[in-house]
């Protein structure tokens, strides 16, 4: 198999750290060199018809019907903080349940960054969910400079925007700015009263969620119709098509599982373990978990293993759906394809496991998290030999370089 570069956009400096770990992957004489996709009747355009279908855009109109959601329940909110009413803080804690189940879905689709989510560097995911490129105190200054005539936040950078910055004004209940550097406080914060900065924040919270929401459907829509890139990956092959046959479009999807790898794996796990380098070295840093302040790390990871298994098998209904899985035991091959499955159902047990957040577990039980780290890696050593080799894919580059 040859190697092609993976274009998942949050990967940036992680990927660069992504070599530390050891692994039980050998790989074969043929590494570096293209194969043909394996001799077999197996239908992979009905492979990829299934996928679109049954996999990527429910999981992207999900996306949007989960941010609708989230919309309301922040306005409703925001409307009790500017009346004080006796209720708000109970619709406070609505809003950041709506957020929760939008993080949920969101997350499912982070596994499948493909099409759309990869054009122009990843720029529509990224206005979407920036991690792990952050800030609360650009959030902080842009609460401030949209109550200014002329704000747009279609101008602003990826960390002021976005499920991230939503999660900041959600969770954050610290009302003083996060700002620490000489000259970068957001002007007028610090004369408002704590009831104004309530307001300030949640007013912005509307605008984020906004924002969110017209991107999430951005993203559905270039996946419909007969211009969509639906229709382009299951038109694979045919007179026409971006791609000269079905399997470079199935092995385009697959391409995403390997967000398991570098993101999943490596930067929410063995970051913040101490595995890779982290912000406090080479031990647990809670510093560097994945949303931090409402306490979501291990449910994003949960969601990243079900996104997973829903391109693994298809679909949600296994037994209706077609995919990967079923190409593995076309080709004879279904012990890979039983131990992905009974791996990755171990790894979403672990997950629903904790007592309390992955912060916190980093801090009172590593060993747990590392249990958990390492019952991905198992998914993923196997996702990047036995499945590439069995499916004839091409690894991507970033995981090809990487020892782990």
């Amino acid at each position: 198999m040859k190697t092609r570069p993976l274009a998942i956009a949050c990967l940036t400096a992680l990927v660069l750290a992504g070599c530390g770990e050891s692994s039980s992957q050998r790989q074969g004489s043929q590494f570096g060199t293209p194969e043909p996709g394996p001799e077999t009747d197996f239908n992979q355009n009905l492979l990829l018809q299934s996928l679109v279908d049954n996999a990527l855009i429910p999981t992207y109109s999900n996306v949007v019907q989960a941010s609708e959601t989230a919309l309301a329940r922040v306005t409703a909110y925001c409307e009790g903080e500017i009346e004080q009413n006796a209720s708000r803080d109970e619709s406070k804690e609505q809003a950041r349940e709506g957020w929760r189940h939008l993080m949920d879905s969101w997350q499912q689709a982070e596994m499948m960054q493909i099409g759309p989510l990869l054009d122009n560097s990843g720029s529509l995911r990224n206005r979407i969910y920036s991690w792990p490129n952050t800030s609360g105190c650009a959030v902080d200054q842009d609460v401030m400079l949209s109550r200014q005539d002329g704000y747009s936040i279609d101008s602003r950078t990826n960390s002021r925007r976005g499920l991230d910055a939503l999660e900041y004004l959600l969770f954050n209940d610290n009302l003083n700015h996060s700002c620490t550097q000489a000259g970068t406080a957001p002007v007028g914060w610090d004369g408002l009263t704590e009831a104004e900065r309530r307001v300030a924040r949640c007013e912005y919270a509307i605008l984020v969620s906004e924002d969110i929401r017209s991107n999430a459907q951005v993203l559905l829509d270039a996946w419909q119709g007969d211009a969509g890139y639906g229709s382009v990956l299951r038109d694979a092959g045919l007179p026409g098509s971006a791609f000269a046959t079905a399997h470079e479009a199935v092995n385009d999807v697959s391409d995403a599982l390997f967000y398991l790898t570098e993101v999943t794996k490596d930067a929410k796990l063995a970051t913040p373990l101490g595995i890779l380098l982290n912000d406090c070295g080479v031990v647990p840093c809670a510093a560097n978990v994945e949303s931090p302040w409402a306490g979501h790390s291990l449910q994003n990871i949960h969601n990243n293993l079900l996104g997973f298994r829903r391109l693994l098998q298809g679909g949600d209904d296994a037994d209706s759906a077609v995919g990967f899985d079923d190409y593995l035991l076309d080709v004879g091959d279904a012990d890979t394809a039983s131990r992905l499955h009974q791996d990755l159902a171990l790894a979403m047990e672990l997950t629903l496991a904790f007592g309390g957040t992955l912060a916190e577990a980093l801090e009172q039980n590593p060993e747990q998290v590392r249990e958990l780290h390492g019952q991905v890696k198992a998914v993923t050593d196997t996702l990047k030999a036995d499945f590439i080799n069995s499916l004839a894919l091409e690894l991507p580059a970033t995981s090809a370089g990487d020892n782990d």
